[in-house]
């Protein structure tokens, strides 16, 4: 199956490219939460005075190894910790699950990721982003996902490089793929401004339409106060339309029939109706060629069409091993003030599905 790329938000540079893709990643093999963990594994503990040594190898030894102490002799052993945990986080045994199908994978391939490459990645992520590493945790990974640094690279970074690995012999590069490429990036462009209607928004578009399109003025106005805070924001900028760039041929067929001032009619997309007005024409970039070109684009197509391919491995890998899950997932705080009610009531607790 060929891959076709759609060059849409991939002109040069590609700031925060990398960890828009971890993202993905993340949220495709486990939820974003908190997994707790040991920093280290400590020694193994002696055993309460009066107690037989268990071999290092024997099964009871899990339920033997002390993670704590209280009092000076009354131990909480990795068993019990553990069962803690999975009471509490049960919620996470798909992304581990999922992990270890790529784990799998990778071994049955000979494939590995070294720490190195995960610290090359993490750097490359933070340096589109424009971050620090201790920014990049304090003021991203900890407040808004609830994840360690350990549990980035171990959850999000390792799995993305395996996958990537993992797709490499399905990915090719075609002639049409460096045409495309070459003409997103140095092609002809149109910049524009945007007015975009949401769906619940067409009465409005067909009581402005007329004005919108003969008074600068008007255009002017609603652009800064469209319903998409971030197009208000900018008075409707975007960044500049070029060919095979927005995944919407007819809204850049519209769009390069526009001469400047010039305001598009309306045109449908999956957010709603979009209204463009062109602000000027930006000529191809006549003193680049594809010959000199070519390796930059073949990496950076690579890349993307990787990112396009991982999906369907995803699909692949867990289709063959067919995951089965036993554990239930833990309560929510609206699960149980339900089951509450129904005790109160005389009614049994409601049995939740296993984690998925």
């Amino acid at each position: 199956m060929v891959v076709r790329v759609n060059w849409r938000s991939w002109p040069r540079p590609l700031p925060a490219l990398g960890f828009l893709g971890l993202l993905a990643l993340a949220f495709c093999w486990g939820r974003f939460g908190s997994l707790p963990r040991a920093t280290a594994v400590p020694p193994a503990a002696p055993a309460p005075a009066g107690a037989a040594a268990a071999p290092a190898d024997a099964p009871s030894d899990y339920a033997r190894r002390w993670v704590a102490v209280i009092h000076g002799n009354v131990p909480i052993t990795r068993e019990e910790f553990g069962e803690y945990l999975i009471a509490r986080h049960s919620d996470q045994l798909e992304l581990l699950v999922n992990k270890r199908i790529i784990e799998l994978a990778c071994k049955q391939r000979g494939i590995e990721v070294t720490p190195a490459e995960i610290e090359a990645a993490l750097a490359e992520d933070l340096k589109g982003l424009q971050v620090s590493l201790k920014d990049f945790v304090n003021q991203i990974l900890l407040p808004r996902y609830h994840k360690t640094l350990y549990e980035w690279k171990e959850d999000v970074i390792r799995p993305k490089l395996a996958l990537a690995k993992l797709c490499r012999d399905r990915v090719k590069v075609t002639d049409q793929d460096f045409q495309e490429a070459f003409e997103a990036y140095y092609g002809e462009k149109v910049e524009c401004r945007l007015i975009l209607f949401l769906k619940d928004q067409e009465k409005l578009v067909m009581e402005k339409y007329g004005e919108l399109r003969s008074s600068d003025a008007a255009f002017d106005e609603m652009a800064r106060k469209q319903s998409t805070p971030s197009l208000a924001a900018k008075g409707g900028a975007i960044r500049p339309i070029a060919h095979k760039t927005t995944g919407n041929p007819e809204l850049e067929k519209e769009a390069f029939s526009l001469r400047p001032g010039e305001v598009s009619r309306l045109i449908e997309t999956p957010q709603g109706l979009a209204l463009l007005k062109c602000v000027k024409r930006i000529p191809p970039d006549t003193t680049k060629s594809l010959d000199k070109e070519r390796p930059a684009l073949e990496k950076e197509i690579v890349e993307k069409k990787t990112q396009l391919e991982i999906p369907n491995l995803v699909k692949e890998l867990k289709e063959q091993a067919k995951p089965k899950f036993f554990l239930q997932r833990p309560t929510t705080q609206e699960e149980l003030e339900r089951d509450v009610k129904r005790a109160i009531q005389g009614g049994a607790p409601q049995a939740k599905p296993p984690v998925r």
